[in-house]
């Protein structure tokens, strides 16, 4: 393509404005301010429109900082040969994309052209806006390097792009995210250790209340089986208290009988001039008797003892009561009953056996009983509570490492799609990176023999130092900005495979001193062989010759 010529109606400064272009270089030397961005930015708005309002930062994309300083129509024309066809696009902006107006006339038939859309630059170069605007449009004090994923697919020669090198970053990105977040769920190694360590001071206590519960199940068989002994005895002692009872109670009847015969017995005695002192005698004797009978019985003395001189003194009571007064028959018969009556009470035993106290040795042991049942059944009950924290933590691990191999697979799917993704992208890019740094090599050796500059993959300009690659920022700013132009000019005819599209040069070579401006006005020269240049200066000094 060629620029023939353009007409600005009103754009920026520019009114009624008209110019023409020749092939091969084409300068415009002019003082600041004379409009050299304005004209610039006209081109390229000519040939790809403008942005919405306030979508970029940059310049060449605010309509407000184009908008006619003194009014009217805003916009103008431009006629170019493209092929072996004459073309003039019209183009008039408004406040928005959608009160712009887009024409294109074949000057050969001056009919209008049905075939191209507000997308022109892209249909004839087969390159979008952005790479246009890195590869052959350097604006003033701005020619970084910018690789788009489009200018990366041109370089690679895709003919269809269709925004595939950008899904392809966004697939990675995206993939990655997803890598990270799977990562950020794995559970982590002290959360799997506490797990673990739960698991065996659980393990542990189990076996320790296990330990517990088998000395409480020996005691309490123990105490079942004394509980079992002592139920025996209880039950003989039970019959045995039963019989004392009875004995009991005959021998309180029997001592009733005896204290009502010596009540009796004195009354009779009473009615005679018996003497005190005889009568006391004999009852003390009879009482002594019946002492030592009793503590015979009772196994305290020997039986023999205790019934031989028991009887000794009853019967001396007995004398003495008869000698002191010869008694009536009924006072003999009287002490005769007495005698008999006491004969009884020692021939019951005397009790043997603690009621009381049996009951007492009863109730021990059953609360021993129950006490070790109490334990026993309190010790089952935390074994039953330690197994099912412990069943709770083991499903736990176990879910936790279920859970941590399925993020492992599904991580290690995603880094095997990254990494396919990524080794996808680099084979790509290999189809040019050796041809791009062949091309750029040609330029930049031409201004250094020193710095070693090489491209890579993602059109990153790396210094390569024995340390390996360095940022450009390691260079100077003249340095910056040669690497950066012989990196775009080296990938023109890459880029570049329909229509060579005309190089729009902006004050580029500011920075650079006077000795390496005369080298890149040589490869300007030799660029203009293929290329239309439009090259804009404010210095004489900085002309092309």
């Amino acid at each position: 393509m060629k620029i023939l010529s353009l007409h600005i109606e009103n754009f920026g400064k520019f009114s009624n404005f008209d110019i023409s272009f020749v092939d091969g270089v084409n300068q415009f030397v002019h003082q600041n301010g004379w409009g050299k961005s304005t004209l610039s930015a006209f081109i390229k708005a000519m040939l790809y429109g403008m942005e919405a309002k306030g979508r970029k930062k940059d310049f060449q994309s605010q309509r407000s900082r184009f908008e006619p300083w003194q009014g009217g129509v805003y916009g103008g024309n431009l006629t170019a040969k493209i092929g072996d066809g004459k073309y003039q696009i019209f183009r008039t902006f408004g406040k928005t994309p959608e009160e712009d107006f887009f024409q294109v006339v074949d000057l050969k038939t001056n009919k209008v052209c049905k075939n191209f859309d507000t997308n022109f630059g892209e249909q004839i170069f087969g390159i979008g806006e952005e790479t246009f605007s890195v590869s052959t449009f350097f604006v003033q004090s701005d020619i970084q390097s910018l690789a788009t994923d489009e200018v990366v697919a041109a370089l690679a020669g895709i003919e269809k792009y269709n925004n595939d090198a950008e899904k392809v970053e966004q697939a990675i990105s995206l993939l990655e995210k997803k890598r990270k977040s799977l990562v950020s769920q794995l559970a982590k190694p002290f959360q799997i250790n506490a797990l673990v360590s739960n698991i065996e001071q659980a393990q542990d206590k189990i076996l320790q209340k296990q330990s517990q519960e088998t000395q409480l199940q020996k005691q309490a068989q123990k105490l079942q089986s004394e509980n079992e002994d002592f139920l025996k005895h209880f039950e003989k002692q039970t019959e045995i208290v039963k019989e004392q009872k009875s004995q009991n109670e005959k021998r309180q009847t029997l001592e009733q009988s005896l204290n009502q015969k010596n009540l009796q017995l004195a009354e009779e005695l009473s009615k005679g001039s018996k003497p005190v002192k005889q009568l006391l005698l004999g009852g003390v004797a009879i009482g002594f008797g019946v002492l030592l009978f009793a503590l015979a019985l009772a196994k305290v003395i020997s039986l023999a003892l205790g019934i031989g001189v028991g009887l000794v003194f009853a019967v001396a009571g007995i004398l003495t009561f008869v000698l002191s007064k010869p008694s009536s028959k009924q006072t003999i018969e009287i002490q005769q009953e007495i005698v008999l009556l006491q004969q009884k009470l020692l021939l019951i035993p005397k009790q043997q056996v603690d009621e009381g106290q049996l009951y007492q040795q009863k109730s021990e042991i059953d609360n021993k009983i129950a006490q070790s049942q109490f334990l026993l059944a309190s010790c089952q009950n935390d074994l039953a509570e330690l197994e099912s924290e412990l069943d709770l933590l083991r499903q736990n691990y176990s879910a936790l490492k279920s859970e941590n191999e399925i993020l492992n697979k599904k991580i290690a799917i995603t880094k095997s799609a990254i990494e396919f993704l990524q080794n996808a992208r680099e084979n790509v890019s290999q189809r040019f990176v050796q041809p791009l740094n062949e091309n750029f090599l040609t330029l930049f050796e031409k201004f250094s023999a020193n710095e070693k500059v090489k491209i890579d993959s993602k059109l990153n300009a790396l210094i390569m130092t024995e340390k390996g690659g360095k940022n450009l920022q390691f260079l100077s700013r003249g340095y910056q900005d040669l690497v950066v132009i012989c990196q775009r000019f080296g990938m023109l005819d890459q880029l570049y495979k329909q229509e060579k599209p005309p190089i729009i040069l902006d004050d580029t070579f500011v920075n650079i001193d006077d000795e390496k401006f005369a080298l890149a006005s040589q490869i300007v020269k030799t660029l203009s062989e293929k290329y239309q240049v439009i090259y804009f200066s404010c210095s004489r000094a900085r002309k092309i010759l």
